[in-house]
């Protein structure tokens, strides 16, 4: 079974408990906050074991263990832990879902950098090393806060929902799949409880961070978007016009015109 490496850089004896402990608290909410968006499981898929310890730097060897009989999320998990972190580092930029939530204790992690002996952080999974520096630490705060808002709307997955502290969606955006909060009105609640899962169109006020990119949305209106498999067919939304295509439909038709 691949394992995941965290690793605190910094002389041994100098390394605070305090972060250590900071930086393996938030690591693990990162790997929750990620598993809850690829599973869709919105408690989660995975237990994480300590396989090893090792104290040259100081660190630890983890391992996933799937809570589901018939999937292993693990490896997608781990990778996008990597990945997500050498993204802010180089391209300071949302990674692939991370909710609001996710990307407040990624922003808890990088505060240790500099911090009480710790000088960077080192993540490796099945191969692919990044090394986090105090640069990831200045990308994260353009990405963490409003920086201005406009009326408009996004579109994705509805995955999770909550009501602590307020009624509130995560929405995994088409294209990013970055994991948007949506707070909603308690009229709209019942309509996203019998919807999880579901495509959706979120409208209102959209708040965005530094990058432009969308990171809260106040719904006023939200609406259940098709799935690809119950969108019409070419034949049904335009049937067949007899006097122009000759008793052949659209499709049929069109056909016949490229083979002469």
């Amino acid at each position: 079974m691949a394992t995941l490496k965290l690793e605190i850089q910094g002389r041994p004896g100098t390394i605070s408990l305090r972060t250590f402990a900071s930086v393996i608290s938030n690591s693990f909410r990162i790997l929750d906050d990620l598993d809850s968006g690829i599973s869709r499981q919105p408690n989660g898929s995975l237990n994480w074991v300590v396989k090893d310890l090792f104290v040259h730097s100081l660190g630890l060897l983890i391992q996933p263990r799937s809570k589901l009989s018939d999937k292993d999320f693990g490896p997608e998990v781990a990778k996008a832990f990597v990945s997500g972190l050498d993204q802010i580092e180089r391209e300071g930029t949302t990674p692939p879902y991370l909710s609001e939530e996710g990307m407040e204790s990624v922003r808890r992690l990088l505060k240790t950098i500099g911090q009480d002996g710790a000088t960077g952080l080192t993540t490796e999974y099945v191969g692919k090393t990044t090394n986090v520096t105090i640069q990831a630490s200045a990308n994260i705060e353009q990405l963490i806060g409003v920086r201005h808002h406009s009326i408009g709307s996004i579109e994705g997955r509805l995955e999770t929902i909550s009501i602590h502290g307020g009624s509130r969606l995560v929405v995994y955006h088409n294209i990013t799949h970055k994991g948007v909060t949506c707070k909603v009105p308690a009229d709209l609640l019942h309509v996203a409880k019998d919807h999880l899962g579901r495509r959706v169109n979120a409208s209102g006020i959209v708040h965005y961070n530094g990058k432009g990119e969308p990171i809260r949305v106040e719904v006023q209106d939200l609406r259940i978007l098709r799935e690809k498999e119950e969108l019409p067919t070419i034949e049904e939304v335009s049937g067949s016009e007899e006097d122009f295509t000759g008793g052949l439909t659209t499709k049929e038709f069109i056909q016949s015109i490229r083979d002469d």
